[in-house]
């Protein structure tokens, strides 16, 4: 067995220097019981991904505008990104009505 860790530099057998910043916007605009019964496994799966280094932080945005999450990667391309958010559940179960995946560079401070 292996110890060693995964961290973003390793992640999908990738370095740094491959890797991108991209964010990622979620409108939720399916069912609210179906959000709410959804939201723990979807937590999780994020979780799993925060461990990979794959997200670097994810959270909901806390205003009266519409419901949705912003989600930070490290990938390699948009398509690594699309298909790792195609397996969110919240994406799967139609509660992500729309989503957007832009490259972002950061300028002033740390993300991850």
């Amino acid at each position: 067995m292996s110890t060693a860790e995964t961290t973003p530099e390793n992640a999908a057998g990738s370095t740094a220097e491959n890797r991108t910043t991209f964010a990622v916007t979620y409108v939720y605009g399916g069912p609210a019981d179906v959000l709410a019964a959804r939201r723990p496994e979807h937590r999780a799966y994020l979780g799993g991904l925060v461990e990979q280094g794959r997200i670097l932080a994810s959270g909901p945005f806390d205003d009266d505008g519409a419901a949705g999450a912003l989600l930070v990667f490290s990938a390699a391309d948009t398509a690594e990104v699309e298909r790792l958010t195609d397996e969110d559940p919240l994406v799967r179960h139609g509660v992500v009505t729309e989503r957007t995946v832009r490259p972002w560079k950061v300028v002033l401070g740390r993300v991850g």
